[in-house]
């Protein structure tokens, strides 16, 4: 008589179990990766992220409210008179201490795209607080910034696009103190803007 070995038990119960929750796992990152792509999470952030004027935006050391630009003749002094393209822009001063308007301040955070690309940082920046003159921005106190390219005897473009620099507060590579730096590399920009050139009195 010839017999045969009882075949074992196998318990699938288990593996099956295990099979469902993998499966339900590698879902489940499926349908977040696309819920993040449909709105925007796994996308970089822009370099150069385009704004509207009328919005203020938070450069690090200044919140700017861009509101136009216009092509404008201002006194030289001496009785003598240049023309510019001038964006207009209220300044807020968001450290502790005083900032400048000029070289070592926002004008190096402001810089405007010329035909060939490059981007050049404006001839001179002005300001109003109070009604009176200032080259400076006191913390809290809103400034009303006149940011001026040269424009010489040519015809003033229809439009006119400039960016944002952001601002850090860092120490430098060759020392340790701390102070606010205004970002250049790698042509990031907080803000940029292409905006139609009026004509008018800054």
């Amino acid at each position: 008589m010839q017999y045969t070995a009882p075949v074992p038990h196998r318990n699938t119960a288990g593996g099956r179990r295990r099979l469902v929750w993998a499966s339900a796992a590698v879902a489940a990152v499926v349908v977040l990766a696309a819920v993040l792509w449909a709105t925007g999470g796994l996308k970089e952030k822009p370099k150069q992220p385009v704004k509207p004027p009328g919005k203020a935006v938070d450069v690090g050391l200044f919140a700017l409210t861009v509101h136009d630009v216009r092509a404008g003749v201002v006194d030289g002094g001496l009785g003598g008179s240049e023309r510019y393209l001038i964006v207009r822009m209220r300044v807020v001063n968001e450290s502790r201490e005083t900032a400048w308007l000029g070289s070592t301040g926002l004008q190096e955070g402001v810089v405007a795209r010329t035909k060939t690309g490059k981007w050049v940082e404006p001839d001179e920046v002005t300001g109003v607080a109070a009604g009176a003159e200032t080259y400076t921005v006191q913390p809290g106190l809103p400034v009303e910034a006149s940011v001026m390219w040269k424009l010489g005897p040519a015809q003033p473009p229809e439009t006119f696009t400039f960016g944002l620099r952001e601002w850090k507060y860092d120490h430098g590579f060759t020392d340790n103190e701390y102070a606010w730096r205004v970002q250049r590399e790698g042509g990031a920009l907080a803000a940029r803007y292409t905006l139609p050139v009026g004509t008018g009195t800054p």
